[in-house]
């Protein structure tokens, strides 16, 4: 007899930490897994970012500046051990901005495990 386990299809964003993360079935009920932050190689002479009045807790709009792309703030939140945004992204905090190659380099990663996985 064929199985009759329910499929899951989630469009959620590249950069949502539930991309990177593991559905899990138990009981008859989905929840993901413990989520694996992108792997982005810091490399020690990345450019940093002085928090600015009127910045405060927005690492969107920072990501968006260097990037382009604002769904990355994630990555810059966690080069930076930032879990809190708007309690921890204050005036003159400096901010490391990790290297768009190795975002790039840690997305595909991902994206390749996930596939392996699937």
């Amino acid at each position: 007899m064929a199985s009759t386990r329910p499929q899951f299809e989630l469009d959620l964003d590249f950069t949502n930490p539930m991309k990177a993360t593991r559905l899990f079935i138990k009981g008859g009920k989905a929840f993901f897994g413990i989520w694996q932050p992108h792997a982005v190689k810091l490399e020690g002479d990345e450019e940093e970012v002085i928090i600015e009045m009127g910045m405060e807790g927005q690492l969107d709009l920072i990501a968006d500046a260097v990037y382009g792309d604002r769904r990355l703030w994630r990555v810059i939140a966690h080069a930076n051990q930032i879990d809190r945004p708007f309690e921890q992204v204050t005036v003159g905090r400096h901010i490391k901005i990790p290297k768009l190659a190795n975002v790039r380099a840690a997305l595909l990663a991902t994206a390749s495990r996930q596939q392996a996985e699937g």
